[in-house]
């Protein structure tokens, strides 16, 4: 009892082993499924599911009031780092290539600091903020997901309409399209802009309005008169040759044929594709923005912490003009200042959105969540680039290369004995053990960067803003963000893969098109008894169509129910936050456990065991722990720290450290291990990121080819 007494008075239940593991195995399950899934949604639920775990077992009843703005923050916060591409950095480890692995490790560290930095930041701003700032922010949030929702509607459109009769997709040919640019997202860093921008003419109910129209208009026009005054002086070519640089390199000889090996107006650059469908039309479009930009520097509040997207989605635009963009100019005999060439850039836009973050955070007495962030990035950033070498090292028995490297011929007797033994051992699921590996160091990440602002911040009393500012409606946003929204944008998905393995008369048609060629689309499946009637053929849905016609009814039900709960509260929901966050926990992974098993399901292999069974175990014991672990007597003494700005200067040069140190010995340590052979240094079988091979000169995106 001594012992207990002295754990819940300077101790948080976090540092508990079993709720350190519980953190992690959430942010393992989660990241495992995110595989599958992929991007932005996909981290998104990861996210969520280990944000919904730190306040249930932090033992402070304030956060266990917000598990739903946990989830719905965190969620947010984790998204964002899955736009950075990774796939090419983690090769460039194992190329081989000296230089290129040390890169391949200090890369993955970078990209696993963003992640986890961000996502650390959104689930410790549900913890530091006040909560009616939290209330306030929803509303933004809800214009910017409803702009995004726009984008997504009319960009192909638009598309289409800047260059008629293109064949695009978002897959091999997305290069193809007139707003292409370094395969990056600025459209969703604009319309960010944009969408702050509507929200803040609507808050201060278009005060100072009427001169939007005066500015973007005397934009557009100071820009068409710069551009033709520099067409008319001649200068423009000239200038736009300075501000050009094509992503390729012009001299790469390939090596078969000792011939140039690609035209070199077949290259990209690092402008958007209209530039060059469009020049007499730049000046004015980007004078255009400036005007927009100029009109809410000068009379834009962005109240209700709207300033907060404005920040990030202007350090993503700054950064990745900073960067890829402009910055590349200096270092394009190196392919750049780009981080994958030739895949996306977002890394740089994406590192705009940490800084505009941390910027905003210290701005506005937010500095605690700042500290975590750079906490939860450190650990994650140790955890992608260290748990790709701990997946090295376990590749090492039975390894071709190391056995070459030694020296052995692949006709021999033992070398062939060894590989044959080993070769099941290779031969395994390795990316799905660093993928559940590492969302469970993100786990780790998140406990860690939160369970040192447990005993640091001081309790929330959220009684009075209740009633003060009518903020319960947020947390009916954030329960079905949580238990409806982020399901479904992953598994959606599995009707594409439904299709792709099921019987295809099912699932898909044949159409021929006007000029005779034939074209593979979803069948349309016709509506119960009514769409059977003779001349009622038109009543059938896709396959999509059906299943977003049965979420929509889900979404209907989640609204009723809510506002039901509101003005009665309805007995199978729990009357303690405690359980009410137990069961939305439990609700968020079972359905996409069950979802993920059903996309590997048509297309099952054994070797999906390594993800999809050790997932569904992880499962059951995190239910075990989630229902026994956390305890209503459970409390925690606060001591809340004087100042946080020296520990935020301790952690950054934690941070400064982890980025040198660990990765120099995970290269180091690489290329103890496999020895590797001189030849397969240039090997173009492997990424490199530097060198005569390197991806950007062997293997760049043209114009008439498919994008890599």
């Amino acid at each position: 009892m001594r012992r207990l007494a002295l754990f819940r008075s300077h101790e948080t239940p976090i540092w508990h082993w079993r709720n350190i593991l519980l953190g992690g195995l959430a942010l393992s399950i989660g990241w495992g499924i995110r595989g599958n899934f992929g991007h932005e949604y996909g981290a998104a639920f990861a996210g969520c599911l280990a944000a919904l775990v730190i306040p249930l077992m932090s033992g402070r009843p304030d956060w266990r009031n917000r598990v739903l703005y946990f989830g719905f923050f965190g969620a947010i916060g984790w998204g964002f780092g899955a736009s950075v591409s990774y796939m090419q950095v983690i090769a460039y480890t194992q190329s081989g290539h000296s230089l290129s692995q040390w890169y391949g490790y200090v890369a993955l560290f970078y990209i696993g600091f963003l992640w986890a930095g961000l996502g650390g930041a959104g689930t410790a701003l549900a913890a530091v903020a006040e909560r009616d700032r939290l209330v306030r922010l929803v509303t933004p949030i809800l214009f910017l997901f409803g702009f995004w929702f726009l984008q997504d509607l009319i960009e192909d459109p638009i598309a289409h309409a800047l260059q008629s009769g293109i064949k695009l997709d978002h897959t091999a040919s997305r290069h193809k399209s007139p707003l292409y640019w370094f395969d990056a997202d600025y459209l969703a860093a604009s319309t960010a802009l944009l969408a702050m921008g509507v929200y803040d003419l609507v808050d201060r109910k278009s005060r100072n309005g009427w001169w939007l129209p005066v500015f973007a208009l005397a934009g557009a026009l100071a820009g068409w008169l710069v551009q033709s005054l520099l067409h008319s002086l001649g200068w423009d070519q000239s200038l736009a040759s300075l501000l050009t640089y094509q992503l390729g390199d012009l001299t790469y000889v390939d090596p078969e044929t000792g011939k140039l090996a690609y035209d070199p107006h077949n290259f990209l650059n690092n402008w958007p594709q209209w530039f060059g469908d469009y020049p007499d039309h730049i000046g004015w479009v980007i004078g255009l923005m400036l005007g927009f930009g100029i009109y809410f520097v000068r009379f834009g509040k962005f109240r209700n912490g709207s300033s907060l997207i404005v920040y990030m989605a202007t350090g993503w635009l700054l950064s990745f003009l900073a960067f890829p963009v402009l910055g590349s100019l200096l270092f394009a005999d190196t392919g750049g200042l780009r981080m994958t060439p030739p895949r996306s850039d977002d890394w740089a836009g994406i590192t705009g959105v940490f800084v505009g973050m941390i910027f905003w955070m210290r701005r506005n007495d937010l500095l605690p969540v700042a500290t975590a962030s750079v906490i939860s990035g450190t650990i994650g950033g140790l955890g992608f680039s260290g748990i790709q070498w701990i997946k090295q090292f376990l590749m090492v028995p039975g390894n071709p290369r190391i056995l070459l490297g030694q020296g052995m011929s692949p006709d021999s007797i033992p070398f062939r004995s060894t590989v044959d033994t080993w070769a099941s051992w290779q031969q395994q699921n390795w990316h799905s053990f660093l993928e559940q590996s590492y969302g469970f160091v993100n786990g780790l990440a998140i406990v860690a960067a939160l369970g040192f602002l447990a005993t640091r911040i001081p309790q929330h009393n959220d009684t009075k803003a209740d009633g003060a500012i009518g903020g319960k409606w947020t947390l009916g946003v954030a329960a079905i963000v949580v238990l409806v929204a982020i399901p479904y944008v992953n598994l959606v998905k599995n009707v594409e893969e439904w299709g792709k393995q099921l019987n295809p008369e099912v699932w898909t048609q044949e159409v021929t098109l006007p000029n005779g060629t034939q074209e593979t689309e979803p069948a349309v499946w016709e509506v119960p008894y009514l769409g059977h009637l003779p001349g009622a053929d038109f009543l059938h849905l896709t396959p999509v169509g059906w299943f977003n016609l049965t979420w929509l009814g889900v979404l209907i039900l989640f609204i009723v129910l809510v506002r039901r709960h509101f003005r009665e509260p309805l007995a199978v929901i729990p009357t303690s936050w405690l359980g009410k966050g137990q069961l939305v926990f439990l609700i968020l992974l079972w359905l996409m456990v069950v979802g993920n098993f059903e996309r590997a399901l048509v297309n099952w292999h054994p070797s999906r065991l390594l993800t999809e069974w050790v997932i569904t175990f992880n499962a059951i014991l995190a239910t075990f722990l989630i229902i026994t672990l956390p305890s209503k007597a459970e409390s925690v003494v606060v001591q809340a720290s004087e100042s946080f700005t020296l520990l935020y200067k301790q952690v950054w040069l934690r941070a400064a450290i982890a980025i040198i140190l660990p990765t120099t010995f995970f290269w180091l340590t690489n290329r103890l291990i496999y020895q590797y052979p001189l030849q397969e240094k240039h090997d173009t079988m492997y990424h490199t990121r530097f060198g005569q091979e390197a991806d950007w000169r062997a293997k760049p995106n043209l114009k008439n080819a498919q994008h890599k």
